[in-house]
């Protein structure tokens, strides 16, 4: 069979790279290819919404990055001990007093990531996000993966038992800030509404690595978030599948009310285009 047949070429044919050329470099070369599609459609979006409305596309994204970059320079400065009141989470503290203190704790410099690490981390996430879903959606997933990340870091320190991610106590006074955990849920969030699974798969796996390199509190918030952004990603896409076929359903309604009415209409002697036109 070949396409001169006009028939499909068969998908086992389509695996088979050209003569002379091993197969692993042509895999190789349709993975780097699919993951250019993959980066090419996440500008093309980014692009779009710059167009559209300049720096007010982005108007979440400057906020975080702003407000890191502000907080970091307080935090060098006199007025460190007002960040670490306001914006200090840690995970030995009460939970009300941690609750009051997440809003600020998502832009608070992070302990183990420099400034320009979180900085780029949100342009990125955010910036994406933005652009790709809207303000609302950006905030929602970020909003739910900080908060769920951060009462997970809880529990593995509190509650859970050492064969369940659990940590020794020496961790509840450490400080758990910084944007990653939000970050992280929307990078994989984007990968699965946006449909990039190769820049999905390579997000998971740098997580993976680094959980793997060190298993600290850090690297189960990022599992965390990791799960978090994946469900809000699948759920989104469920109610898009269900409304797609609500309105497809709708529509079919529509058109086979309309035909009855045309059908009713003619046979009540109602005028047909031919009888409008004049003679």
């Amino acid at each position: 069979m070949n396409r001169r047949d006009g028939a499909a070429t068969p998908i086992w044919c389509r695996t088979i790279p050209p003569e002379g050329m091993p197969v692993g470099v042509g895999l190789i070369k349709r993975s780097a290819s699919a993951m250019s599609a993959e980066v090419a459609r996440l500008r093309g979006v980014v692009v779009c919404a710059w167009r559209k409305g300049g720096f007010r596309s982005y108007l979440v994204t400057c906020v975080f990055a702003g407000a890191i970059l502000l907080l970091w320079l307080l935090d060098h400065s006199a007025a460190r001990q007002v960040v670490a009141t306001c914006c200090g989470e840690r995970v030995g503290e009460p939970v009300r007093s941690g609750l009051l203190r997440l809003p600020g704790s998502i832009v608070a410099p992070a302990p183990m990531l420099p400034v320009w690490g979180s900085i780029v981390q949100v342009v990125l996430a955010f910036g994406l996000s933005e652009a790709a879903v809207g303000r609302l959606r950006t905030l929602v997933v970020a909003g739910v993966a900080h908060v769920v990340a951060t009462l997970a870091g809880r529990y593995f320190v509190w509650y859970a038992p050492p064969h369940l991610g659990g940590l020794s106590a020496s961790w509840l006074n450490a400080i758990d800030t910084g944007p990653s955990a939000a970050t992280v849920a929307l990078a994989v969030y984007l990968a699965i509404v946006l449909r990039c699974p190769r820049l999905g798969s390579v997000v998971i796996v740098v997580i993976a690595a680094d959980f793997a390199a060190r298993t600290d509190l850090a690297g189960r918030e990022h599992l965390v978030a990791l799960l978090v952004g994946a469900i809000c990603g699948v759920v989104q896409l469920l109610i898009l599948r269900r409304s797609t076929r609500f309105a497809d359903r709708d529509s079919s309604e529509l058109e086979l009310a309309e035909g009855n009415v045309s059908e009713l209409e003619l046979a009540e002697g109602a005028p047909t285009l031919g009888d409008l036109r004049p003679r």
